[in-house]
């Protein structure tokens, strides 16, 4: 991999008044709900990497939310291969349509915690008006740690208790909430007409059904390779295993999987600079980043086998960038080599 220098448009310094406002100025695309499930692909294709298929089915599901049609999705796949990115990404085209919560440590009403199911809905831009404008979209991630069984010491399995509180938004209900308008009151949220999409990582099925998959690693018949996570995608019965009740599973119209990243998709990541991790720090610092092939590859082989994806290689370069900037906090360029 030889190394390449690449440019940004102008340097605007990261610390700077002017940098921020320009990062604000083309936030918001209205133009974007006008757009066929093709254009939406598009446009996420612009910034995901390597995800295409998932990409496309959830470019439908999206167009059929804004034409009115809501739905239940889940995402499954690797950490770091663009889950939550892709929830980035459609947030930064619908301004005020798209909102992340992480669920990985919801509790159910009369257990300590302070995350509650209904709180999930505090600061959601309810329409006054039915047809005023789309509905939310609620992005739940981390949605596997909340499967996951946990018991109590009477045997009772609180996650599913938590389980049956999202089934009664899921089904649509009114939810009472804190309005962020008016301190000490409260608002309803019916939730019959929002949209969901479960997102989780599902680590410890995909490397259950890995090492089930490859056979004994001793004796007579044993496997000479072994099975990867994730090399079979995950269904509906994999999820329900993994401690997602059923009437959870059976409301979930469309299980999209990401696949992971081998390490070579690691060096074209790295090497993307339209859409990959060396572009997006370039846009947050307003600077120059060159990295050598022989630094690319090693980031490439890290975050392959530390199993980090995409979240790994940002790591690896950001903490570079840092020690360079505490040389030179005012340099426009940057060689990590």
């Amino acid at each position: 991999m030889e190394s390449k220098v690449y440019t940004v448009q102008r340097y605007i310094p990261w610390y700077s008044d002017e940098y921020r406002i320009s990062r604000r100025a083309g936030d918001v695309r209205s133009d974007c709900m006008n757009m066929t499930p093709g254009e939406i692909l598009d446009e996420l294709k612009k910034s995901v990497i390597d995800q295409d298929e998932a990409c496309k089915k959830v470019a439908m599901m999206v167009y059929q939310h804004l034409h009115g049609h809501r739905f239940v999705g889940m995402l499954a796949g690797p950490t770091g291969c663009g889950k939550s990115f892709i929830a980035d990404k459609l947030s930064e085209m619908y301004p005020g349509l798209i909102y992340v919560r992480d669920v990985s440590n919801v509790t159910c009403d009369g257990w300590s915690g302070g995350k509650k199911v209904a709180g999930l809905f505090e600061g959601i831009d309810i329409p006054r008006r039915e047809g005023e404008r789309p509905m939310p979209i609620l992005f739940l991630d981390e949605c596997d740690k909340m499967f996951t069984p946990k018991h109590t010491s009477g045997g009772e399995n609180v996650s599913e208790q938590v389980q049956g509180e999202f089934l009664t938004v899921l089904h649509g209900s009114e939810i009472r909430v804190r309005d962020d308008n008016a301190a000490g009151r409260f608002r309803f949220v019916d939730t019959g007409k929002i949209s969901f999409m479960f997102a989780g990582a599902f680590e410890k099925k995909a490397g259950a059904i890995a090492e089930s998959s490859s056979g004994p690693a001793l004796g007579f018949g044993a496997s000479l390779t072994k099975a990867k996570s994730y090399e079979r995608e995950l269904t509906m019965d994999d999820i329900q295993e993994a401690g997602c009740i059923s009437e959870i599973c059976g409301r979930v119209q469309r299980l999209v999987n990401l696949r992971p990243f081998s390490e070579e998709a690691f060096c074209r990541i790295l090497e993307d600079h339209g859409r990959g991790p060396v572009h997006e720090l370039e846009k947050e610092f307003g600077i120059q980043i060159e990295v050598s092939g022989e630094r690319a590859e090693e980031i490439a082989h890290n975050a392959y086998t530390s199993g980090l994806g995409i979240r790994g290689i940002r790591n690896a370069l950001r903490e570079e960038i840092d020690d360079l900037m505490w040389e030179d906090i005012n340099a426009a360029s940057f060689k990590i080599a």
